[in-house]
C-alpha cells in the first residue's frame, strides 16, 4: 500500500515536472489550474486538457491550491446578509422558503427583478400534475415574463380571480396566459367579470354550470401566485381600474391596509369585508389560505405594511422580496 502511495505522488510530481506554465505563473502548475478554473471559469476538463493532464490531475492540484492559500473561497458579504434575511423571515413568518434578491443599485424596476427571482424559484419547484392559481399583477406579469421555456404540459395553469376591463396592462389573463405558454401547460382562464354589479348577479353567475366546474378546478389548487398591493392613490389596484378610491372607502374605514387576489386585509392579516365582497368573483382569503403552497411575490418600501400584514396573516408559505423589503419587515416589531 505504502509503494503505491509513493509511486503515485512520483508520477504526480512527473506529470508537474514536465508542464510547462505560462511565464506568469513562474512556472507553478498549481497557480496555472487555478487561474484557468477560477478566473478563465474553464471546467475542470478544459483545465485538463488545456494542461495536458488528466481531470483527477486537476482536481488534485485545484485542492493543492487551496490547501496552500493560493485560492480562498468566501462568500461575499453582500450575499450573507441576503441570506441571514431569508432566514430570519422564513423563521418569523413559518416560510417553507424565503428567496431575498440583493440590492442591484436601482439599474433595473425592483418589480422586474423580483419577477425574475420569482421566475427562476418557480421553474424550480413547480411539478407534473400541479395546479398552479394565478392572481394579477405587475410584479406576477414580470415573473411570467422572465419565466425560461420549458415543458410541463401536465401541469394546469388556472386565473383565480375575473377580469377587468382596466387591468389589461398586467390582467389576470395575460399573467396566466404567459406562464403557461411559457411552460407548454395547460391554460384555464376564468370567464367572468372580476366586479359583477349587484350580489344577486353574482349568485347568479355563480350558479352557471361552466363556473361550477371551474371554481372545483381552481379550489383544487395545490400552488398558488400572487403579488401584494397597498391602498395609496399609486397601488396597483386603483391604477388599474380594478378598484375605485369611492369603492375603497368602505374597507379603509374598516381598517384594510393592503389587497392581494383582489381581497383586502387589516394589519393583523385578518379579512376586512364589505359591500364589494358580495359582488367580487374569486378565491376569498380563506381559500386562498387551505391551498398548500402559496408563493408570493412582492417588494418596495410602500408595500412593507402590506407585506408584513399578509405576512402575519400566513398567506404565504413562499417570499421573493428585495434586501431593502427584507430588512425592514425583520425590524420591525
Amino acid at each position: 500500500m505504502a509503494r503505491s502511495l509513493e509511486r503515485k505522488a512520483t508520477q504526480t510530481r512527473v506529470k508537474r515536472s514536465t508542464l510547462s506554465p505560462p511565464p506568469e505563473f513562474v512556472g507553478d502548475p498549481i497557480v496555472w489550474a487555478a487561474w484557468l478554473y477560477y478566473e478563465e471559469r474553464m471546467t475542470q476538463e478544459e483545465v485538463a486538457d488545456r494542461l495536458g493532464v488528466s481531470r483527477a490531475s486537476v482536481v488534485n492540484f485545484l485542492q493543492e491550491a487551496r490547501d496552500r492559500g493560493v485560492v480562498t473561497i468566501a462568500v461575499a458579504p453582500e450575499h450573507l446578509q441576503t441570506v441571514r434575511a431569508s432566514r430570519e423571515l422564513s423563521k418569523r413568518f413559518g416560510l417553507t422558503s424565503c428567496v431575498v434578491i440583493p440590492d442591484d443599485g436601482g439599474r433595473l424596476p425592483l418589480h422586474e427583478r423580483i419577477g425574475r427571482a420569482g421566475a427562476r424559484l418557480l421553474t424550480e419547484i413547480l411539478e407534473p400534475n400541479d395546479i398552479l392559481g394565478v392572481s394579477w399583477g405587475r410584479t406576477v406579469l414580470a415573473l411570467s415574463a422572465a419565466l425560461e421555456r420549458v415543458r410541463l404540459p401536465s401541469v394546469s395553469v388556472v386565473q383565480i380571480t375575473g377580469s377587468a376591463m382596466g387591468t389589461f396592462e398586467f390582467s389576470p389573463e395575460l399573467c396566466t396566459s404567459n406562464i403557461a405558454n411559457r411552460m407548454g401547460a395547460r391554460c384555464i382562464n376564468l370567464h367572468a367579470p372580476g366586479i359583477v354589479s349587484r350580489p344577486d348577479v353574482k349568485k347568479l353567475f355563480m350558479q352557471e354550470p361552466a363556473l361550477v366546474e371551474q371554481f372545483k378546478l381552481i379550489r383544487s389548487c395545490n400552488k398558488i401566485l400572487f403579488g401584494v398591493a397597498n391602498l395609496t392613490s399609486a397601488s396597483t389596484a386603483l391604477r388599474s381600474g380594478y378598484m375605485s378610491s369611492e369603492k375603497l372607502r368602505p374597507y379603509v374605514d374598516g381598517g384594510a391596509i393592503g389587497v392581494m387576489a383582489g381581497r383586502f386585509f387589516d394589519r393583523d392579516g385578518d379579512p376586512v369585508l364589505g359591500p364589494l365582497d358580495e359582488q367580487m368573483i374569486g378565491l376569498t382569503l380563506r381559500e386562498i389560505a387551505k391551498i398548500p403552497e402559496r408563493i408570493c411575490v412582492a417588494g418596495g418600501p410602500e408595500k412593507i405594511e402590506a407585506i408584513d400584514a399578509m405576512l402575519r396573516g400566513g398567506y404565504a408559505t413562499v417570499l421573493v422580496t428585495d434586501e431593502a423589503t427584507a430588512l425592514a419587515l425583520i425590524e420591525r416589531e
